[in-house]
Protein backbone atom coordinates (compact mmCIF):
# COMPACT_ATOMS: atom_id res chain seq x y z
CA UNK A 1 0.00 0.00 0.00
CA UNK A 2 2.96 2.34 0.91
CA UNK A 3 4.29 2.00 -2.50
CA UNK A 4 1.31 2.91 -4.26
CA UNK A 5 0.70 6.07 -2.29
CA UNK A 6 4.62 6.17 -3.19
CA UNK A 7 4.23 5.92 -6.56
CA UNK A 8 1.33 8.72 -6.55
CA UNK A 9 2.93 11.23 -4.65
CA UNK A 10 5.87 10.43 -7.19
CA UNK A 11 4.10 11.03 -9.92
CA UNK A 12 1.93 14.14 -8.82
CA UNK A 13 4.85 15.68 -8.05
CA UNK A 14 6.59 15.00 -11.58
CA UNK A 15 3.37 16.60 -13.13
CA UNK A 16 3.45 19.58 -11.59
CA UNK A 17 6.99 19.97 -12.06
CA UNK A 18 6.45 19.54 -16.09
CA UNK A 19 2.93 21.59 -16.79
CA UNK A 20 5.19 23.55 -19.19
CA UNK A 21 6.10 20.17 -21.16
CA UNK A 22 2.80 18.69 -21.08
CA UNK A 23 0.60 21.21 -21.41
CA UNK A 24 -0.64 22.69 -25.10
CA UNK A 25 1.73 25.77 -26.37
CA UNK A 26 -0.37 28.93 -26.96
CA UNK A 27 0.72 31.32 -29.84
CA UNK A 28 -1.42 34.66 -29.92
CA UNK A 29 -1.27 36.42 -33.44
CA UNK A 30 -1.47 40.34 -33.73
CA UNK A 31 -3.31 40.05 -37.02
CA UNK A 32 -6.14 37.68 -38.59
CA UNK A 33 -3.42 36.74 -41.56
CA UNK A 34 -1.64 35.37 -39.42
CA UNK A 35 -3.98 33.73 -37.34
CA UNK A 36 -5.52 31.85 -40.75
CA UNK A 37 -1.88 30.48 -41.48
CA UNK A 38 -1.09 29.31 -38.06
CA UNK A 39 -4.22 27.27 -37.74
CA UNK A 40 -3.42 25.75 -40.37
CA UNK A 41 0.03 25.05 -40.06
CA UNK A 42 -0.79 23.81 -36.64
CA UNK A 43 -3.56 21.37 -37.37
CA UNK A 44 -5.31 21.54 -34.05
CA UNK A 45 -1.83 20.46 -32.19
CA UNK A 46 -2.00 24.34 -30.50
CA UNK A 47 -3.64 27.09 -28.72
CA UNK A 48 -4.01 29.94 -31.20
CA UNK A 49 -5.41 32.99 -30.26
CA UNK A 50 -6.08 36.55 -31.79
CA UNK A 51 -5.56 39.66 -30.98
CA UNK A 52 -6.97 42.32 -33.05
CA UNK A 53 -10.66 41.13 -34.79
CA UNK A 54 -10.52 41.58 -38.12
CA UNK A 55 -12.98 43.97 -38.24
CA UNK A 56 -11.06 46.67 -36.67
CA UNK A 57 -7.82 49.27 -38.05
CA UNK A 58 -4.66 47.82 -36.59
CA UNK A 59 -3.10 50.76 -37.09
CA UNK A 60 -5.66 52.29 -34.52
CA UNK A 61 -5.75 49.54 -31.92
CA UNK A 62 -4.71 49.59 -28.69
CA UNK A 63 -3.99 46.60 -26.31
CA UNK A 64 -6.44 46.30 -23.49
CA UNK A 65 -5.81 45.08 -19.97
CA UNK A 66 -7.37 41.41 -20.90
CA UNK A 67 -5.10 41.96 -24.32
CA UNK A 68 -1.86 42.12 -22.09
CA UNK A 69 -3.18 38.83 -20.09
CA UNK A 70 -3.50 37.02 -23.55
CA UNK A 71 -0.05 37.87 -24.63
CA UNK A 72 1.70 37.69 -21.24
CA UNK A 73 0.00 33.60 -21.38
CA UNK A 74 1.97 33.09 -24.77
CA UNK A 75 4.89 30.74 -25.90
CA UNK A 76 5.29 32.83 -28.92
CA UNK A 77 3.43 35.99 -30.01
CA UNK A 78 3.44 35.99 -33.84
CA UNK A 79 2.81 40.07 -35.21
CA UNK A 80 4.00 41.75 -37.96
CA UNK A 81 6.55 44.47 -37.40
CA UNK A 82 7.73 47.21 -39.32
CA UNK A 83 5.35 49.92 -36.92
CA UNK A 84 2.34 48.10 -37.26
CA UNK A 85 2.35 46.14 -33.89
CA UNK A 86 5.50 46.77 -32.39
CA UNK A 87 4.84 50.09 -30.22
CA UNK A 88 2.78 47.92 -27.91
CA UNK A 89 4.96 44.84 -27.86
CA UNK A 90 7.96 46.15 -26.72
CA UNK A 91 7.88 44.73 -23.63
CA UNK A 92 7.39 40.90 -24.55
CA UNK A 93 10.73 38.44 -26.05
CA UNK A 94 9.06 36.00 -27.27
CA UNK A 95 7.41 37.80 -30.39
CA UNK A 96 8.14 36.59 -34.21
CA UNK A 97 8.45 39.81 -36.52
CA UNK A 98 7.19 38.33 -39.65
CA UNK A 99 7.38 41.23 -41.55
CA UNK A 100 10.91 42.15 -40.60
CA UNK A 101 12.41 38.76 -41.95
CA UNK A 102 11.58 39.80 -45.34
CA UNK A 103 14.80 40.91 -47.51
CA UNK A 104 14.91 44.99 -47.13
CA UNK A 105 15.59 44.89 -51.03
CA UNK A 106 11.97 43.87 -51.39
CA UNK A 107 9.98 46.46 -48.90
CA UNK A 108 8.81 49.96 -50.13
CA UNK A 109 7.31 53.45 -49.00
CA UNK A 110 4.74 55.52 -49.28
CA UNK A 111 2.93 58.49 -48.57
CA UNK A 112 0.51 57.15 -45.41
CA UNK A 113 2.68 55.08 -43.30
CA UNK A 114 5.19 56.58 -40.81
CA UNK A 115 6.63 55.25 -37.68
CA UNK A 116 10.21 56.45 -35.95
CA UNK A 117 12.10 53.33 -36.24
CA UNK A 118 10.70 51.99 -39.88
CA UNK A 119 10.46 55.31 -41.86
CA UNK A 120 7.44 55.19 -44.15
CA UNK A 121 7.58 51.46 -45.29
CA UNK A 122 4.73 49.89 -46.33
CA UNK A 123 4.06 46.98 -43.25
CA UNK A 124 1.05 45.33 -45.47
CA UNK A 125 3.12 42.45 -46.49
CA UNK A 126 0.86 39.39 -45.67
CA UNK A 127 -1.23 40.44 -48.44
CA UNK A 128 1.27 39.44 -51.54
CA UNK A 129 1.57 35.90 -51.84
CA UNK A 130 5.00 35.37 -52.94
CA UNK A 131 6.13 36.99 -49.43
CA UNK A 132 3.92 34.78 -47.49
CA UNK A 133 5.58 31.81 -49.37
CA UNK A 134 8.69 32.10 -49.74
CA UNK A 135 9.52 34.29 -46.18
CA UNK A 136 6.51 34.37 -43.76
CA UNK A 137 5.18 30.87 -43.87
CA UNK A 138 8.34 29.48 -43.58
CA UNK A 139 9.83 31.13 -40.57
CA UNK A 140 6.28 30.99 -38.93
CA UNK A 141 7.07 27.09 -39.69
CA UNK A 142 10.45 27.15 -38.23
CA UNK A 143 8.96 28.91 -34.83
CA UNK A 144 6.39 26.38 -34.13
CA UNK A 145 8.43 23.77 -34.54
CA UNK A 146 11.08 25.65 -31.87
CA UNK A 147 8.79 25.54 -29.27
CA UNK A 148 6.45 22.33 -30.23
CA UNK A 149 9.20 20.14 -31.76
CA UNK A 150 7.04 16.78 -31.23
CA UNK A 151 4.83 17.93 -34.17
CA UNK A 152 7.59 19.39 -35.95
CA UNK A 153 6.50 16.86 -39.10
CA UNK A 154 3.23 17.76 -39.13
CA UNK A 155 4.02 21.79 -39.30
CA UNK A 156 5.98 21.40 -42.14
CA UNK A 157 3.76 19.35 -43.98
CA UNK A 158 0.88 21.59 -43.48
CA UNK A 159 3.15 24.11 -44.23
CA UNK A 160 4.52 22.81 -47.51
CA UNK A 161 0.88 22.51 -48.61
CA UNK A 162 0.05 26.01 -47.74
CA UNK A 163 3.19 27.26 -49.65
CA UNK A 164 1.97 25.35 -52.95
CA UNK A 165 -1.42 26.69 -52.85
CA UNK A 166 0.24 30.41 -52.27
CA UNK A 167 2.44 30.26 -55.30
CA UNK A 168 -0.38 28.78 -57.38
CA UNK A 169 -2.44 32.21 -56.31
CA UNK A 170 0.82 34.33 -57.21
CA UNK A 171 0.63 32.82 -60.36
CA UNK A 172 -2.79 33.34 -60.74
CA UNK A 173 -2.96 36.65 -60.13
CA UNK A 174 0.12 37.68 -62.07
CA UNK A 175 -1.84 36.18 -65.12
CA UNK A 176 -4.75 38.56 -64.05
CA UNK A 177 -2.98 41.87 -63.63
CA UNK A 178 0.15 41.86 -65.89
CA UNK A 179 -2.11 42.58 -69.28
CA UNK A 180 -3.20 46.02 -67.31
CA UNK A 181 0.90 46.76 -66.31
CA UNK A 182 0.98 50.39 -66.27
CA UNK A 183 -2.59 51.00 -64.88
CA UNK A 184 -3.57 52.44 -61.84
CA UNK A 185 -5.81 51.58 -58.86
CA UNK A 186 -7.48 53.88 -56.06
CA UNK A 187 -7.65 52.49 -52.22
CA UNK A 188 -8.42 54.14 -49.40
CA UNK A 189 -5.59 53.02 -47.76
CA UNK A 190 -2.27 51.29 -49.48
CA UNK A 191 -3.36 47.93 -47.80
CA UNK A 192 -2.85 45.45 -51.50
CA UNK A 193 0.59 47.68 -51.72
CA UNK A 194 3.13 44.74 -52.50
CA UNK A 195 0.29 42.80 -54.99
CA UNK A 196 -0.27 46.15 -57.37
CA UNK A 197 3.00 47.38 -57.17
CA UNK A 198 5.26 44.25 -58.09
CA UNK A 199 2.35 43.21 -60.75
CA UNK A 200 3.30 46.17 -62.72
CA UNK A 201 0.21 49.33 -61.44
CA UNK A 202 0.26 52.24 -59.67
CA UNK A 203 -1.90 52.49 -56.76
CA UNK A 204 -2.96 55.94 -55.49
CA UNK A 205 -3.88 55.77 -51.77
CA UNK A 206 -6.41 58.74 -50.84
CA UNK A 207 -5.53 58.22 -47.00
CA UNK A 208 -2.91 60.92 -45.74
CA UNK A 209 -2.42 59.22 -42.55
CA UNK A 210 -4.13 56.47 -40.34
CA UNK A 211 -7.43 57.43 -39.76
CA UNK A 212 -7.11 61.02 -41.51
CA UNK A 213 -9.62 61.38 -44.75
CA UNK A 214 -8.09 62.96 -47.71
CA UNK A 215 -8.23 66.81 -48.15
CA UNK A 216 -10.18 68.13 -51.10
CA UNK A 217 -7.11 69.14 -53.14
CA UNK A 218 -5.81 65.27 -52.48
CA UNK A 219 -8.96 64.20 -54.00
CA UNK A 220 -9.13 66.03 -56.68
CA UNK A 221 -4.84 65.28 -57.75
CA UNK A 222 -6.31 61.24 -57.46
CA UNK A 223 -9.38 61.92 -59.78
CA UNK A 224 -6.79 64.04 -62.19
CA UNK A 225 -4.49 60.95 -62.25
CA UNK A 226 -7.05 58.12 -62.41
CA UNK A 227 -8.41 60.25 -66.14
CA UNK A 228 -4.94 60.89 -67.16
CA UNK A 229 -4.52 57.14 -67.22
CA UNK A 230 -6.09 53.85 -67.32
CA UNK A 231 -7.93 53.39 -64.21
CA UNK A 232 -8.46 49.39 -63.30
CA UNK A 233 -10.69 49.84 -60.08
CA UNK A 234 -11.47 51.62 -57.08
CA UNK A 235 -11.36 49.51 -53.75
CA UNK A 236 -12.04 50.48 -50.28
CA UNK A 237 -11.93 47.48 -47.15
CA UNK A 238 -14.46 46.90 -44.74
CA UNK A 239 -12.43 48.54 -41.86
CA UNK A 240 -11.94 51.79 -43.60
CA UNK A 241 -14.40 55.02 -43.77
CA UNK A 242 -15.97 55.02 -47.36
CA UNK A 243 -17.24 59.21 -47.62
CA UNK A 244 -14.19 60.17 -49.81
CA UNK A 245 -13.96 56.96 -52.16
CA UNK A 246 -17.71 57.22 -52.34
CA UNK A 247 -16.91 60.77 -53.73
CA UNK A 248 -14.07 59.75 -56.15
CA UNK A 249 -16.32 56.77 -57.34
CA UNK A 250 -19.21 59.27 -58.62
CA UNK A 251 -16.50 61.75 -59.99
CA UNK A 252 -15.29 58.86 -61.95
CA UNK A 253 -18.32 57.46 -62.87
CA UNK A 254 -17.06 53.85 -61.96
CA UNK A 255 -17.71 50.94 -58.91
CA UNK A 256 -15.92 50.69 -56.12
CA UNK A 257 -15.70 47.60 -54.86
CA UNK A 258 -14.75 45.67 -51.23
CA UNK A 259 -11.71 44.38 -50.61
CA UNK A 260 -10.90 43.13 -47.31
CA UNK A 261 -7.12 43.02 -45.61
CA UNK A 262 -7.71 41.52 -43.07
CA UNK A 263 -10.35 38.67 -43.87
CA UNK A 264 -13.24 39.60 -42.39
CA UNK A 265 -15.57 36.84 -42.92
CA UNK A 266 -12.79 33.92 -44.12
CA UNK A 267 -11.62 30.29 -42.11
CA UNK A 268 -8.32 30.41 -44.64
CA UNK A 269 -5.78 32.78 -46.00
CA UNK A 270 -6.21 30.80 -48.98
CA UNK A 271 -10.09 32.33 -49.13
CA UNK A 272 -8.86 35.77 -48.47
CA UNK A 273 -6.51 35.79 -51.50
CA UNK A 274 -9.40 33.97 -53.27
CA UNK A 275 -12.14 36.74 -52.41
CA UNK A 276 -9.67 39.35 -53.61
CA UNK A 277 -9.07 37.87 -57.08
CA UNK A 278 -12.97 37.69 -57.54
CA UNK A 279 -12.83 41.15 -56.60
CA UNK A 280 -9.77 42.08 -58.96
CA UNK A 281 -11.40 40.13 -61.86
CA UNK A 282 -15.29 41.95 -61.08
CA UNK A 283 -13.10 45.68 -61.12
CA UNK A 284 -11.14 44.56 -64.40
CA UNK A 285 -14.14 43.69 -66.37
CA UNK A 286 -16.69 47.02 -65.58
CA UNK A 287 -12.85 49.08 -66.83
CA UNK A 288 -13.08 47.48 -70.09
Amino acid sequence: MRKIVLFFFLFTLFLSMNTNLLATKRVVCTLNPYFLIVKEISGGKLDVGLLIKPGANPHTFSPTVNDAKMLSSANLIVANGLGVDNAYLKSYRNVLYVGERIPKEFLKSDEVHQDDEHGNINPHVWLYPKFLSKYIVPVIRDELSRIDPSNATLYRRNAERLIGELNKLDKRFSELLNPYRGSVVILEHPSYFYLFEFNGIELLALEEGHGKQPSTEKIKSIIKTAKEKKLLGIFVGPQFNKSAIEVVSKELGRNYYILDPLGYNVSTIVELFENAYKTLERAIKEAK
